[in-house]
Formats: structure tokens, C-alpha cells, sequence
């Protein structure tokens, strides 16, 4: 349970689910926490064609402007934080490996 807990995945992971929430109850109500201060999302909200398939998916009703959402966009938020998470989890993994090694080393 500790190790989940001190996991950049768990806590990212949470964070899409309130930045979800927030949008869902209207607290985000122009998308600028779901999709513009999301480096993945940012990026498929400027072209044409993956915005056009974003949109395509089921409508979710939300309290925004628009008043509905595609669900393409909540579950690309989702799978985007859980991707940093295992990446910076990765990533922290092979600095404290590494710095082990040096140490065992001297």
C-alpha cells in the first residue's frame, strides 16, 4: 500500500479524476484545466482531424458553455495522466538505481 501511495501514477491518476470532476460540475467551464493545461490534449484540440474524432464519441452532459462533452475527451485525460505517471515513474526508478550503484561503487 506504501509503495502505491508514493507512486507519481496513483497521485497523477487522482488528478485526472478531480480535473474531471471539476469540469463535470462546472468548475472548468471553458475546458481550460481538461484540455489546454494538458500537453497531450493541447495538442489534439489544435488539429483538424483529431479534434474531429475527439468530438465524435458518445456526449457526456456537462455543466460547461457547451453543455456536453465527448467522452473521447475524459478518457484521453485519464490514459494522458496515467502515461506521465508510468513515465516519471520510470524515470525515478533508473535515478535512484543509478545513484545506488555510484554509491556502491566508492
Amino acid at each position: 500500500m506504501k509503495k502505491i501511495l508514493t507512486s507519481f501514477t496513483f497521485w497523477l491518476v487522482v488528478m485526472a479524476g478531480i480535473v474531471i470532476w471539476m469540469h463535470q460540475i462546472g468548475q472548468d467551464s471553458k475546458s481550460i484545466i481538461l484540455i489546454s493545461l494538458n500537453p497531450f490534449l493541447s495538442a489534439l484540440s489544435k488539429s483538424e482531424v483529431s479534434r474531429t474524432f475527439m468530438n465524435s464519441g458518445p456526449l457526456v452532459p456537462c455543466h460547461t458553455i457547451m453543455g456536453e462533452i465527448s467522452l473521447y475527451w475524459y478518457i484521453a485525460s485519464f490514459l494522458s495522466f496515467t502515461l506521465i505517471g508510468i513515465i516519471v515513474d520510470i524515470l525515478r526508478h533508473l535515478i535512484r538505481k543509478t545513484l545506488r550503484n555510484t554509491n556502491k561503487s566508492k
